[in-house]
Formats: C-alpha cells, sequence, structure tokens
C-alpha cells in the first residue's frame, strides 16, 4: 500500500465503531511478534480524561532537552493523521505510515481468515504505533490511552516504567461508568503492580495540572535512573503543543483549543479568565452529540460577547443550530453558521479596530485543523 491507500484502509475501520476488550488487539499484536512487550518496561504509560497529550508533551520534551530518544504515540491526531507517531517529536513519515498499516493489514486479514473478529480503527492504529516504535530503539516511550484504561486498546503492556492518570472528569460515561468514581477505576486499570504511578492534583488551568503532573512524572523517572535532575524546569517551558490554548493569529488574536467536556471548559475557563480576562471574547463552537454540551454551555458560554456555532466534520457531530438553541439560555447573543469559513468570517466581521477583542475556537478537535487552514488562507 501507498499512503493514501494505507490511510483509506485505516479509516474503513472505523465503521466497525469502539469494541472494549483486549482480546483481539492481544492477537493482533501476537502475530506481530509482540513488539510491545519489547519496549513495556520502557513505557510511561497515560490514561485520564483531559491532558493526557500535553502532560506527556511535557515529559517528552524534558527527556529531548536531557539528550534522551522519545517515542510517543497520542491519539486522535490534532491536524495531522501522521502526528499520532512520533520520535523525538517528529512525525512518522507517508512511507512508514504506509508500511505499518501493511504489515498489520497482512495481520488482520489472517484473523478474519481464522474467523476472528477484525481489529477496530483504534486497535489498528495502536498496533501500527507498537510495531513501528519498538523498532525505533527508544530510551523512553510515551504511551496515550484512547478511552478508558483497564480496557483500552493500549493496556497490553504486563508491566511498565510508570503509569501517569491526569485529571478525571465525566466523558464517555456510556462506555467507562456513570460516576467519578467509576470512571476513575477504569482509568486506572493500567496501574502496574510493584511499579509507581503519579495522578494529577488540583489548580485552576489545565496548564498548571499539567505541568505540575510531569514534574512530578519527572522526578519518579529520576529515581528510576534518568538524569532529568538539571533539564526538569528548562524542558517544561520548551514545550509546544497545538491546540491546546494555542494562538494562531494576530491582529485580532485567535486561540484555538480541544476543551470537549465539562471539566476541560472548565479549565479553559479559568485559563481565559487569567490570561484574557480584560478582553472581550467571541467564541466559534463545534461539539459533538455525545458530549454533555449542556453543561459546557453553562460552564462557559456567559464568559462570551458572542457565540457562532459550527457544525463539526464529525459522524457523531451536533448540528451547529441545534447547539445555537441549546446555549440560548446561557448567552442569547448566539447565532450559528453554516460553515467553518463563514464562522471565521463572521467572527472577524465581529471584531473592532479599535476593541480590545479576542477571538477563542474551541471543541471537538475535528474541525480545529479546517479552522486553522481557514486562519492560513486570510492570513
Amino acid at each position: 500500500m501507498n499512503y493514501n491507500e494505507a490511510r483509506e484502509y485505516v479509516l474503513a475501520a472505523t465503521k466497525l465503531g469502539s469494541v472494549m476488550g483486549l482480546d483481539t488487539i492481544k492477537e493482533l499484536l501476537k502475530r506481530l511478534g509482540n513488539p510491545h512487550l519489547s519496549i513495556q518496561k520502557r513505557v510511561v504509560h497515560v490514561a485520564g480524561t483531559n491532558g493526557k497529550g500535553s502532560t506527556m508533551a511535557y515529559i517528552a520534551s524534558v527527556c529531548m532537552e536531557a539528550g534522551y530518544k522519545v517515542g510517543k504515540y497520542n491519539s486522535p491526531a490534532v491536524f495531522d493523521p501522521l502526528e499520532i507517531i512520533t520520535v523525538n517529536n517528529v512525525n512518522i513519515t507517508e512511507d512508514e505510515y504506509a508500511m505499518c498499516a501493511t504489515e498489520v493489514q497482512k495481520q488482520c486479514d489472517a484473523m478474519v481468515a481464522d474467523g476472528l473478529s477484525h481489529p477496530t480503527y483504534f486497535e489498528i492504529e495502536t498496533a501500527m504505533a507498537f510495531w513501528f516504535l519498538a523498532q525505533s530503539d527508544c530510551d523512553i516511550y510515551l504511551i496515550e490511552c484512547g478511552m478508558g484504561g483497564r480496557d483500552d486498546a493500549t493496556n497490553v503492556l504486563e508491566t511498565n516504567l510508570l503509569s501517569v492518570i491526569t485529571s478525571i472528569g465525566l466523558d464517555h460515561t456510556d462506555f467507562l461508568g456513570a460516576t467519578i468514581e467509576e470512571i476513575t477505576a477504569n482509568k486506572e486499570g493500567i496501574i502496574k503492580p510493584g511499579r509507581p504511578v503519579v495522578r494529577a492534583g488540583s489548580g485552576d488551568t489545565i496548564t498548571e495540572v499539567n505541568k505540575e503532573l510531569a514534574r512530578k512524572a519527572c522526578q519518579v523517572l529520576i529515581k528510576e535512573g534518568y538524569n532529568l535532575e538539571d533539564y526538569i524546569e528548562t524542558g517544561l517551558s520548551k514545550m509546544k503543543w497545538p491546540g491546546r490554548m494555542e494562538q494562531i493569529h494576530t491582529n485580532p488574536t485567535v486561540i484555538i483549543d480541544g476543551a470537549h467536556n465539562p471539566d476541560a471548559m472548565t479549565k479553559l475557563r479559568n485559563a481565559l479568565d487569567t490570561t484574557y480576562g480584560g478582553q472581550k471574547k467571541i467564541f466559534i463552537v463545534g461539539v459533538l452529540a455525545d458530549k454533555d454540551y449542556e453543561k459546557e454551555g453553562e460552564i462557559i458560554a456567559d464568559r462570551a460577547e458572542h457565540i457562532i456555532t459550527v457544525t463539526p466534520d464529525n459522524k457523531r457531530a451536533l448540528d451547529g443550530s441545534v447547539l445555537a438553541q441549546k446555549w440560548h439560555k446561557y448567552n442569547s447573543n448566539i447565532t450559528s453558521a453554516a460553515t467553518i469559513k463563514e464562522a471565521v468570517e463572521k467572527a472577524f466581521g465581529l471584531v473592532s479596530d479599535n476593541d480590545d477583542q479576542i477571538i477563542v475556537a474551541f471543541g471537538s478537535l475535528s474541525y480545529l485543523k479546517d479552522l486553522k487552514n481557514v486562519i492560513i488562507d486570510i492570513r
């Protein structure tokens, strides 16, 4: 397969949905030679509701600052499908992606021929990540859970270097449980006997929480033999994570953030209050229908002078006009846009030359890439 064929193959598996449990992924990895077992003692495994990606990025930044080679698996991608698998923050190439997909497809087809279930989209990507990273000979690997922990496809490790549990909130309740306690128990299913674990503490913003959690993780890594003592603060300060309070335009200032559940909305609201408290805000928002968007509106809608809603390009998307109706009770100055380009044009039109205003786009990651491309065209 070439890259385009590989993407078509992987994306075709989305129709299989999400299937919790480890039997299928274990069988697939077994047929690939169990690559995960060869790296598991160097794996930092990260689970949680919010902040997984940025916490991993902080840890990776510190380790790279200290001269270590870092492999990383994050999913889903924010802007580029290749960004889910990186070595020292360099994306896997299109040819490497195609090579991984070709090998995984071969084993998936063999499984189906043997009467077994075809692996899901996430199981395929996870297998690709383990297979590729096991060949990259890194000093440390950072692996992100997709959803939950106990039954997540990444939880095939028999041991690990360290477990990291980020901030936990109500999300994916149909899969993980209806209460924080049930969800926490599920996420903590990645913790391995006799191996260390660090958990997120409290903080007003997601940045504060994630940075402190990464600092705690690095302190544990020092005890595990990694020479990070002189590199923590420098590494933390150099971290960059796209799509999280990321400024993508000036005049006017445009911020994008992947906040997509109530806990993340609270952290985003606090971050906006802290950093941009005195400025008027125009929101662009797109969400998925299976999120608690009513609660999200209650948390953050009153911070905006004007809200423009959009419909993300996702089969689970909530129609922007429906979101506008639902959030009207929290902010009556709300309209919907038929396209992301229209939303951006409306937002730019609302900004006054002599007023201190910012545009904040947030919600589902599935529309932020398109929005960023529209902003780039405007430049």
